[in-house]
């Protein structure tokens, strides 16, 4: 059956996370003077951010607003992170088995696009932005018929959006939550190493 193999872009693809990290710890201080706790990030990592903003009753419009305020400001610094080591050759070999390969992420459309084009690696079919919140739905209008659909994400919320939109979900252990978070969640399969991937092609 062919494949469509959609990538999360944050921590699966491209190794941002010390970026958003750092934009939100700034915005953060700027805030309340103070910086976010390691404990604060440990939580996130083996809870997932969804279920750690609802149990410190965080309204949703001030997770909205961080969120963009988060993306508006890491407009500037995309373009200074990496690619995830082996994520170049997975496409690739991906693309060179005759699956379609996209990304469908919470960054802006146009950061991704500016980041692939500044590291030279145009290969992909696709590539999407959603809300926060709207990754099921981006990922319900990417399935096509005749076509097995996997969407690999590093966050717990990457799994339930995939599972909610009938997709086959991967989770990747290298990004932000953690591998026991991931399990919780449920995905059809969990790997360890980009290479990993290419055995579910």
């Amino acid at each position: 059956m062919k494949r469509t193999f959609c990538f999360d872009f944050d921590g699966t693809f491209a190794d941002t996370l010390p970026l958003v990290i750092g934009t939100a710890n700034r915005l953060f201080k700027k805030a309340s003077g103070e910086e976010i706790s390691d404990e604060f990030l440990r939580k996130i990592r083996e809870d997932g951010i969804e279920d750690v903003f609802r149990e410190a009753k965080i309204p949703l419009y001030r997770l909205f607003l961080l969120y963009f305020k988060i993306k508006k400001e890491m407009n500037s610094g995309v373009k200074d992170v990496e690619i995830n080591e082996g994520m170049r050759e997975v496409v690739k070999n991906l693309k060179k088995k005759g699956a379609r390969v996209g990304i469908l992420t919470s960054n802006s459309e146009e950061n991704v696009i500016a980041f692939l084009k500044d590291k030279d690696f145009e290969y992909f079919d696709f590539v999407k932005t959603a809300g926060l919140l709207g990754k099921e739905r981006e990922i319900r209008r990417l399935k096509e018929k005749g076509r097995e659909f996997f969407y690999i994400g590093d966050e717990t919320r990457d799994v339930k959006a995939g599972r909610r939109a009938r997709v086959k979900t991967i989770a990747v252990s290298w990004g932000l939550s953690s591998k026991k978070a991931l399990q919780k969640a449920k995905p059809d399969f969990l790997v360890e190493r980009p290479e990993d991937l290419l055995d579910l092609s």
